[in-house]
């Protein structure tokens, strides 16, 4: 984290709570305390809950995708008739806007596609691991290796997708409880400089 005094009560910081010059007044450390808590606590009901955990990121996913196509939806009504793109943007939004209440309806879908992501995801940094290995001689073995294990853990997710459900449902968690530590640290490294 990066501190620069810039007035008086007031410090520029970089954090898992904010970018680069994101202004934090020092005395509002005990919200970014709350929300570290917050996080923790979460990600505690996260790890002994995964049932709940994927239901709960499906549900997520299925407003997101709503609210997405109702903006699309509404940038796509509002630009001038005969706009570059405009017609796609339609239709993207009409799509994004169904799937999403598919979702929240049918959060079997919803989870299905999340699994989904998880393998791809393994998959991508698995191919460019394996490329940065082949092509760069600075950790070559380290690249080589995790691009090997991400393929392997793909594999393992694709024939076994309660596995992937189990993992998505672990990620969630240990997301949720490094944020809330990390932003208990910066609540009392603001607390520190008050």
């Amino acid at each position: 984290m990066f501190r620069k005094r810039t007035g008086e009560g007031s410090v520029d910081m970089t954090s898992a709570v904010g970018g680069p010059g994101v202004r934090r007044a020092e005395s509002g450390w005990g919200w970014v305390l709350a929300s570290g808590i917050l996080g923790i606590l979460v990600g505690v009901v996260a790890l002994f809950f995964p049932g709940l955990t994927i239901l709960t990121a499906a549900f997520v996913l299925g407003i997101g995708l709503i609210v997405q196509g109702a903006l699309e939806i509404g940038v796509a009504w509002r630009a001038e008739t005969g706009s570059t793109g405009r017609g796609w943007l339609a239709a993207f939004g009409v799509l994004a806007l169904v799937a999403g209440i598919l979702v929240l309806f049918q959060p079997g879908g919803g989870i299905l596609v999340l699994v989904w992501g998880l393998i791809l995801w393994f998959v991508i940094a698995g191919v460019h691991d394996l490329l940065v290995g082949f092509s760069q001689s600075g950790h070559r073995v380290w690249n080589i290796a995790l691009g090997v294990l991400s393929i392997i853990v793909a594999f393992i997710l694709l024939v076994s997708p309660g596995t992937a459900v189990g993992l998505l449902a672990i990620m969630i968690a240990l997301g949720f409880l490094f944020r809330g530590a990390m932003d208990i640290g910066l609540a009392l490294s603001m607390r520190r400089s008050a």
